[in-house]
């Protein structure tokens, strides 16, 4: 089923979701219930294949350089992109941990074993059947001053043994709900991600095809040209225009996959 089908489809069994099922006769309010209770299973299934059905359409374009955060905000304002945070899994897994359990120095392996059920706790939320197991290693030892740090330590672990695409799923389930409210049903899903991490951004576009998506990179600020490459983008200026160009480019790339 395509992406506009299934959003049609949650779309129409809003008013049942909505209903105020205390009004009414009281003899048919088990029925009432029921159907309620029917339409809230359904559309969960529905979000389910919805954010599948993303995952498959997403385009990921990272974007570096000065310029980043303009390119990121006039996408998603002047061309419905969506927008996700590269780091933002990494983020929820850290939140999930006690500040004082990495700051007051736990022990590594018993920080890992914490950091490995909350993974096994996010992979679940996340629908992800299997996965690769958290192992501690001798370079994961290190004084932990922070949250930054400890961020960098499970996108360091999660990267290296799980696998980066795993930030791919979270993404597309980030902006699930915002692309079902737009009724997003267009064949390419593009979905701006902001960074200077071009450690990660480099990793990631190695990665994302294992999912089934594509991977594109725009560079502001820093290009000699405005000439393209096949996945890969330099903009002197980003301008309406320019921006236009690159989302076009792209969608014209996509299609060739």
């Amino acid at each position: 089923m395509s992406l506009s089908k299934t959003v049609e489809q949650i779309k129409s069994l809003k008013p049942i979701l909505d209903e105020d099922i205390t009004q009414g006769p009281r003899e048919t309010y088990a029925g009432r219930e029921g159907r309620q209770r029917n339409a809230k299973e359904r559309v969960k299934n529905l979000k389910e294949q919805y954010i599948e059905e993303l995952r498959l359409s997403a385009a990921f374009i990272f974007v570096t350089g000065p310029n980043k955060t303009e390119f990121a905000e006039q996408a998603q304002s002047e061309f419905k992109c969506f927008s996700a945070d590269p780091e933002g899994f990494y983020k929820d897994l850290a939140n999930r941990i006690p500040e004082e359990l990495y700051k007051n120095k736990t022990p590594a392996a018993n920080l890992f074993d914490i950091m490995g059920r909350h993974l096994e706790d996010k992979a679940n939320e996340m629908q992800l059947g299997a996965y690769n197991q958290l192992i501690m290693k001798q370079e994961y030892r290190r004084a932990l001053n922070g949250r930054e740090d400890f961020i960098a330590l499970i996108k360091q672990a999660i990267n290296e043994q799980v696998g980066s695409e795993i930030v791919g799923f979270h993404a597309v389930r980030s902006i699930a709900d915002s692309a079902i409210k737009a009724e997003h049903g267009s064949k390419i899903t593009p979905i701006v991600m902001a960074t200077d991490d071009t450690d990660l951004v480099q990793d990631l576009r190695q990665t994302l095809g294992r999912i089934g998506s594509r991977a594109f990179l725009v560079t502001t600020g820093k290009a000699k040209n405005s000439k393209s490459n096949e996945g890969t983008f330099n903009l002197k200026e980003v301008t309406k225009e320019s921006i236009e160009n690159v989302l076009t480019n792209i969608k014209t790339q996509c299609n060739f996959k």
